[in-house]
């Protein structure tokens, strides 16, 4: 559950700012970097991961619209990647989800903070094709405060 008890209230994402070691896989390694800025309106993110498919550079900004209004995640990478994500709850907590269509078929991919503490955390990026009811991790990282 979020410290402040509104997993989608302004303060939501409050636990993941700061500087971050990364570890993923065999040899996954990265750092990531946690901010507030834009007046403390935006959370920022600066992600740079090197692992067995390469380098990778991305950035995202999130924000909440307006004083109650939902978060909104943007996410790009040095692959030329774009997503846009929506904030949602899932356990309690803030999680970020997007749904596109892939060969045809309806998938649900969404971001999630597991195991949080003040030291580390696991983040994990998930796919549903079935509309949400069961999930498959796709991807995996341990983080740890700096």
């Amino acid at each position: 559950m979020n410290d402040v008890g509104d997993p989608l209230g302004p303060d939501a994402l409050d636990f993941w700012l700061g500087d971050w070691e990364l570890t993923w896989g065999e040899s996954g390694r990265g750092t990531n970097r946690i901010e507030r800025s834009v007046g403390d309106q935006v959370i920022q993110e600066t992600f740079e991961g090197h692992g067995p498919r390469g380098t990778l550079h991305g950035f995202s900004v999130s924000i909440r619209e307006g004083t109650d209004g939902p978060w909104r995640q943007t996410w790009v990478d040095s692959t030329g990647g774009y997503l846009d994500l929506l904030g949602v709850e899932v356990d309690g907590r803030i999680s970020f989800e997007r749904t596109s269509v892939e060969d045809g078929a309806t998938v649900t991919h969404r971001m999630v903070w597991l195991d949080v503490t003040p030291a580390s955390l696991r983040w994990e990026w998930q796919r549903s094709t079935d509309g949400g009811d069961s999930w498959a991790t796709t991807w995996s990282i341990v983080y740890r405060r700096r």
